[in-house]
């Protein structure tokens, strides 16, 4: 529209137009007009008219769509700021929901085994770098109750144990590593052995229980558990389940390829059994 105003054309238009309104204003002063003139004036000003309301109704229709357009930048806000407004009350709700569920899967353990004495859930902050085994940090130490070598667990399973310790964090050795040995057994099968990791094994997320017996039962898919043996770990709490049992290397004994019961490697919250009926203090 701009671009119109300011042509040649345009001022062509313009031009002829205030020619023809000169003469029509001097028809009138000297008063010599007839219907005539009236009407020749008017056949000969009838485009320009169409052209000057043609004209004025598009710089009307580009005035009503700039004030539209505007009108709806706004209400285009508007409606941005209420899904932002949305999506943060969504996202709440869910670490809200995600929250509750890890507390009610933390009661229902203590519900399950009441003999446990169990802690706060911990938040996992952080893995150790460069540890095939998965140790990992939680955000609690002794001044909310835990200590040295206190088991660590999830819902689904054993986790490790406390490694070392300070009063608002603690760094905990997953049972993937070979510096823990666990008193095991197999709750269908009676098969005891210690639980116990490798590198090799722990490149695929498992661990071992050997010293079985070459003629054990176990097989695929059967659950381990603790078993208490010790005073380090409660008995009856799962570890994990056989993936696969194989002889030794001697030939006189086997072990069983465990699958832990919990995903190791991208573990978010925990808790620390601070307590249970049997518990001994010393050092693994």
């Amino acid at each position: 529209m701009g671009n119109f105003l300011k042509s040649t054309k345009c001022k062509i238009i313009l031009f002829i137009l205030a020619l023809l309104t000169g003469v029509m204003v001097y028809a009138l002063s000297v008063g010599g007009y007839t219907i005539r003139t009236v009407d020749i004036f008017k056949t000969l000003t009838a485009p320009f008219q169409r052209a000057s309301s043609a004209i004025a109704q598009r710089v009307e229709y580009t005035l009503d769509v700039y004030r539209d357009a505007e009108k709806n930048y706004e209400d285009n806000r508007a409606v941005r700021r209420e899904v932002a407004r949305l999506n943060k009350a969504l996202a709440d709700y869910d670490r809200t929901r995600s929250r509750l569920e890890e507390l009610e899967a933390f009661v229902g353990i203590k519900e399950a085994d009441f003999d446990l004495t169990l802690s706060s859930p911990c938040k996992v902050v952080g893995y150790v770098a460069n540890d095939p085994f998965g140790s990992f940090m939680i955000d609690r130490g002794t001044k909310d109750g835990l200590s040295l070598w206190d088991p660590i667990v999830t819902e689904l399973g054993l986790v490790g144990v406390i490694s070392e310790i300070g009063e608002e964090n603690a760094t905990v050795t997953t049972i993937l590593s070979p510096d823990l040995s666990i008193a095991a057994y197999c709750g269908t099968t009676r098969d005891v052995g210690i639980l116990t990791g490798s590198v090799a094994l722990a490149m695929d997320g498992t661990c071992k229980l050997q010293y079985l017996d070459k003629e054990t039962l176990l097989e695929d898919g059967k659950v381990i558990m603790t078993s208490g043996e010790n005073g380090l770990f409660p008995r009856g709490y799962v570890i994990g389940y056989v993936r696969s049992v194989q002889p030794d290397d001697s030939g006189m004994t086997a072990y069983a390829v465990i699958e832990p019961a919990e995903d190791l490697l991208h573990l978010d919250m925990v808790a620390a059994i601070t307590g249970f009926t049997g518990k001994e203090v010393e050092t693994p």
